[in-house]
């Protein structure tokens, strides 16, 4: 006899008892495993107005709740990125920067920086980065890349430290800041472009300085905060994280998947909201604009009957019924340094008449039932330890502040 649970949702996937392989249940009591039937509806938010048996009598979309997820949880279907070939990398790199003869190797730069006092940390050390994001009070406020070699195009730009309280100071090599009276120790070199005037993919950055104490900043406003000095310029690929969250819902829809199916959303960074019954399995890396080679994936959104997204280059079917969400670049080639994600839309079971839910998903699996491939996507990669997550509200990409009262 299947084992039917009960209306009350839970999450399956915590459930010790649950084995997700065969999709089967461990009866304590008769001590043997059983098939594991989802419930009949999907759950409703708690203020839904509903029938005996739990149907939605409202039009209104079921949205997901702020309620936040335990950490293990959240991020218990993790799935490691793999990174693409360096020789697949080196054979694309000449069509992408085709006046640089060498393979290039972009360098992400993480930006942190701390409120109170303000002050800012930048690295492309990956050790350092994890380091920096996990140090109490301080925050993720940008990420962009850069060459790894030196060209005509670039130059120098120095990036030493010093406290306390510990910060970083960015200068470009050979000048001197004639204000500046603290004594720096010198931690790497990076290279930025001298401007983003016919160079694809790049915007303009500035270096602002702050004395009392001695600070230094990343910034991208055109004009420099009050009380900072413009110092230099340059310019760098800009980029946002990105975080995928999946999660099995349990609706009438489905019935061509047997009642239940997995659906995903895609979530802007630096910070992710751990939302209740969702789970992290995965992170990126991707562009804000186009370079040389590369393709604008918009993600659509949509709530009814249950979240879902829509991925594509162009333009959809009855886009009018869609939300556009976020817009990023990314590459349908391997360049150094790269992950592959494939792109996977949900077909029409060959076993039932009822007709599916149109959804996509970005994922590092192999497609299978109801999963079919569509097209691969080259994103750079982020591992569990370079993301932020959080239990505070977080809107396009960063921490809601509250009001007074906490509200």
């Amino acid at each position: 006899m299947p084992v039917q649970m009960s209306d009350q949702y839970y999450d399956i996937y915590s459930d010790p008892n649950y084995n997700p392989e065969t999709n089967q249940y461990w009866n304590e009591e008769q001590g043997i495993w059983e098939d594991y039937v989802p419930p009949g509806y999907y759950p409703a938010p708690a203020d839904a107005v509903v029938d005996k048996d739990g149907r939605l009598l409202s039009s209104e979309p079921i949205k997901s709740g702020n309620e936040p997820e335990e950490y293990s949880i959240f991020v218990s279907k993790w799935n490691p990125p793999w990174l693409a070939s360096l020789s697949d990398g080196a054979a694309a790199s000449h069509y992408v920067w085709p006046d640089i003869s060498e393979c290039v190797m972009l360098k992400r730069v993480d930006c942190f920086e701390l409120d109170s006092p303000r002050c800012q940390q930048a690295t492309t050390d990956i050790e350092e980065s994890r380091r920096v994001r996990v140090t109490p009070n301080w925050s993720p406020v940008m990420s962009f890349f850069l060459l790894n070699i030196q060209t005509p195009y670039t130059r120098p730009l120095r990036i030493e430290s010093t406290g306390p309280p510990r910060r970083h100071k960015y200068i470009v090599n050979g000048k001197k800041n004639s204000r500046d009276t603290s004594k720096w120790v010198y931690r790497e070199t990076v290279n930025g472009f001298i401007g983003s005037e016919r160079i694809p993919g790049t915007s303009d950055y500035s270096v602002d300085f702050q004395d009392s104490p001695d600070r230094y900043y990343f910034s991208e406003s055109p004009a420099p905060d009050l009380g900072l000095r413009r110092l230099y310029r340059f310019a760098a690929y800009p980029a946002t994280q990105y975080f995928i969250l999946e999660r099995v819902v349990v609706n009438d829809a489905l019935e061509s998947e047997g009642g239940s199916g997995l659906t995903a959303q895609i979530e802007k960074g630096p910070f992710c909201f751990m939302k209740k019954g969702w789970r992290l399995v995965g992170s990126f890396f991707a562009f804000d604009k186009q370079l040389t080679g590369s393709n604008q994936y918009t993600v659509y959104t949509r709530n009814d009957p249950f979240p879902r997204i829509n991925v594509a280059i162009g333009p959809i079917a009855h886009m009018e019924e869609w939300t556009v969400q976020h817009q990023f670049y990314a590459f349908d080639v391997a360049i150094a340094g790269t992950c592959l994600l494939t792109l996977q839309h949900c077909v029409r079971s060959i076993y039932n008449a009822a007709s599916n839910v149109s959804r996509h998903r970005l994922t590092t699996e192999d497609p299978k039932m109801p999963w079919e491939f569509r097209m691969q996507i080259y994103v750079f990669p982020a591992d569990l330890e370079d993301c932020s997550l959080t239990e505070e509200a977080v809107k396009d990409g960063k921490i809601v502040e509250k009001g007074p009262g906490g509200f």
